[in-house]
């Protein structure tokens, strides 16, 4: 079972703190929650629930995909992305919730179930939308300037990645796959070295060859003695 919601975006001002004050809309987690269409993800998100009217209810999309890009934001583990949530109210207003609690929000367990239900590919469409999303706000904020008189720079070279975009760009950077050539080995014991095992039969035997090697190089001048008297 799965229950839409229509406010998927929920102001930091309207974020309630148990210990009063406000969120700081500033922060990294305020402004990539901004920046993210939750709705539009939330379409397929549904596609992959069995069924919408039936079962348990389905955590909503703006927790499952939060968590997710926490955890691979800060590289954690899933019970620490949950612990680390359950300590941090910008966490919590960024997967959703709309006031700070003390209970965890979902069972470590659940993150398989996103991983599952939130492929790469999902993840690959949300960085192009939040790309889009700041194309739109540099646009707008360019038609702005022009209509309160502000002159373009005249001949010069602009960069196209604008400070807001380049905020984007380090946002999703970690959740987007990248291609790479080669083979990276990570665990030690999978590295090649010219080192053989002590139970190798191999071992044993290139020892046996070197010790029959040594005894006819010291066995060699009786050999030569008792040839000379026979």
């Amino acid at each position: 079972m799965y229950r839409h919601s229509e406010h998927q975006i929920l102001l930091p001002s309207e974020f309630f703190l148990p210990f009063e004050g406000h969120l700081n809309e500033t922060n990294r987690w305020v402004q990539l929650a901004l920046l993210i269409p939750w709705a539009k993800v939330e379409v397929h998100y549904r596609r992959q629930l069995r069924s919408l009217n039936r079962g348990k209810k389905a955590v909503s999309i703006r927790t499952a995909l939060g968590a997710l890009i926490i955890q691979e934001r800060l590289g954690l583990s899933d019970r620490e992305t949950v612990d680390q949530i359950v300590e941090n109210p910008y966490l919590q207003y960024f997967i959703g919730l709309s006031g700070f609690q003390f209970e965890p929000p979902f069972h470590p367990s659940l993150m398989t179930y996103f991983r599952k239900r939130l492929n790469a590919e999902v993840i690959q469409q949300v960085n192009e939308w939040v790309l889009e999303a700041e194309e739109e706000t540099k646009a707008q904020e360019d038609n702005d300037d022009n209509q309160d008189g502000n002159p373009p720079d005249g001949g010069s070279v602009k960069s196209d990645e604008t400070p807001k975009r380049k905020r984007a760009n380090k946002a999703t950077s970690e959740m987007e796959p990248e291609s790479h050539q080669g083979k990276l080995l990570l665990d030690a014991t999978c590295v090649p070295a010219d080192i053989a095992y002590p139970t190798d039969l191999t071992l044993l035997n290139e020892a046996r060859e070197k010790l029959e090697r040594m005894i006819d190089c010291l066995h060699a001048p009786d050999l030569s003695v008792t040839h000379k008297y026979l």
